[in-house]
């Protein structure tokens, strides 16, 4: 029988900001279809032990093993054992497992270097695609350059859509032989439905909805601006905001462009909503606007239709 990991780690809490995120319900609609893989095939998952662990454990995961390094740890940047270290954690537990093999599914957590054969899905390459928008410091120019070497020493790349395999063909210059487009798909739960869940959620009856972060690219200024512009005509109308925006390094920016705007009252943010009420806010909204500036596929868009 033949054997593949599967990375987990963008399912728990505290690592990165994955887990209600694209690259998180990536994760999880995949792993939870494991069931649909050829027969003779062996999915064993793994999680990190440092972060919440609630469902790789419902998943029957294994931990990402340190072993001896684990005393080493508390004397170690976090850069540094991410980076550095992780990569030969991950070879030891896979290998210890009688795994022949691992899959990543983002290649933001695959470690550069790795001796374990592996495949990755590449949602983007945004961070390096627009560099210029990103911060120049040491540790970012680092970080991109592992990037492109974790794609480089990829057996099999997934690309979430064509401009994607075209962005890691000219930017990690791999050659698109190795670069294999797999379409997104969306729940089976994201379809027309009657109930109403705007009363308990306290919303107004006719609202715009977003839904997603709060950074440079999402283009929230043009969002701002054009629902402004619809207010002159349409005022009963409202914005509704989904997506986790408070920890945000934007977020006092977007305060203060709510204020100069005069929006406070007509802009409601409900932060990390489930996946049952965000299939209701698309039902109930008049549109879905989502004027991101780059995407690699644009989860929310398929889904809201």
């Amino acid at each position: 029988m033949k054997s593949i990991g599967f990375d987990l780690r963008a399912l728990q809490y505290g690592f990165k900001a994955h887990k209600n995120r694209g690259i998180g319900v990536y994760t999880g609609n995949v792993i939870r279809r494991r069931h649909l893989a050829p027969e003779g095939l062996l999915i064993a998952p793994f999680y990190d032990p440092d972060y919440e662990a609630v469902e790789p454990l419902k998943l029957n995961a294994k931990p990402f093993d340190p072993g001896w390094a684990r005393k080493f740890q508390p004397f170690i940047k976090d850069y540094i054992w991410s980076h550095f270290f992780y990569k030969n954690i991950i070879d030891s537990t896979v290998k210890r497992a009688g795994v022949e093999s691992i899959f990543f599914p983002s290649h933001l957590d695959t470690p550069a270097g790795l001796k374990v054969p592996y495949c990755v899905t590449v949602h983007d390459l945004i961070s390096i695609a627009l560099k210029d928008h990103y911060s120049r410091s040491v540790k970012h120019k680092a970080h991109m350059k592992k990037q492109l070497a974790a794609l480089k020493g990829a057996r099999l790349i997934l690309a979430d859509s064509e401009y994607t395999k075209h962005d890691v063909v000219r930017l990690a210059h791999v050659d698109p032989s190795k670069v294999t487009v797999v379409y997104l798909g969306v729940d089976p739960e994201f379809k027309p439905e009657v109930n109403n869940s705007r009363e308990r959620l306290n919303l107004p009856e006719k609202f715009i909805l977003y839904v997603g972060g709060i950074d440079w690219r999402k283009n929230i200024n043009l969002l701002f601006k054009a629902f402004s512009g619809l207010l002159k005509k349409r005022p009963d109308y409202h914005l509704v905001m989904t997506g986790e925006i408070e920890n945000d390094p934007s977020y006092q920016n977007f305060l203060q462009s709510l204020k100069e705007r005069s929006l406070e009252s007509k802009v409601h943010t409900l932060g990390f909503v489930s996946r049952a009420d965000l299939v209701k806010l698309y039902n109930q909204a008049a549109v879905f606007f989502y004027p991101s500036v780059y995407e690699g596929f644009g989860l929310p868009v398929l889904e809201a239709m």
